[in-house]
C-alpha cells in the first residue's frame, strides 16, 4: 500500500486493483432541514469532499470509467481509536460500501452495473480503500463467483 496521496492503480489479468489512500468513514443517514434541504453528517462530507479532491489529482488509464457489468472486493482499512475494545471498526459494512458512491463516474459510471460484490472492515496502520474491480460481459453463476478470487 502506498504511503503517499495518490490513489494507486494496477491490472492484474483482467482484475483492476484500485487503493484510495482516505480514511474511510460509514455513510451517514441523509437529513433534511425544516425547509426540506437534504445534507449529511460532517464526517461523511468531510470524507466525500477528500475523495474528490484525490480524484482530481490522479490520472486513472482511459479505459475509466469502465461500461459493463462489473465484480467488486472492497477492504475498508481504519485507522484505529486510541483507545478500543474493539476488534472491528464501528459501523455497517454496508454503510462503509455506500461510500463508494464517490467513485461514481470515475471508476464506473454508476454503482448499478455491480453485479456482484463482497466486502470486509478492519483496523490497519495505513488507513484507505482497497479496490479490486473485474469487468464481466456475462453473469457467471452464483458457483463459478467463488472462483474469481482463487
Amino acid at each position: 500500500m502506498p504511503s503517499d496521496s495518490d490513489v494507486s492503480v494496477s491490472k492484474i489479468g483482467s482484475c483492476w486493483n484500485l487503493f484510495l489512500p482516505i480514511d474511510p468513514v460509514p455513510a451517514s443517514r441523509p437529513r433534511f432541514t425544516r425547509s426540506g434541504r437534504i445534507y449529511f453528517g460532517k464526517r461523511y462530507t468531510q470524507f466525500r469532499k477528500e475523495a474528490e479532491a484525490l480524484f482530481q489529482l490522479c490520472e486513472l488509464p482511459p479505459c475509466f470509467p469502465l461500461n459493463g457489468m462489473v465484480i467488486v472486493t472492497a477492504r475498508f482499512i481504519v485507522r484505529p481509536p486510541k483507545k478500543t475494545k474493539r476488534l472491528h471498526p464501528r459501523g455497517d459494512v454496508d454503510n462503509y460500501f455506500k461510500t463508494l458512491d464517490v467513485v461514481n463516474e470515475i471508476v464506473w459510471w454508476d454503482d448499478d452495473q455491480i453485479i456482484w460484490a463482497s466486502m470486509s472492515k478492519e483496523f490497519g496502520d495505513s488507513p484507505g480503500i482497497e479496490l479490486e474491480v473485474t469487468e464481466v460481459d456475462h453473469l457467471p453463476s452464483p458457483r463459478a463467483m467463488s472462483k474469481l478470487w482463487k
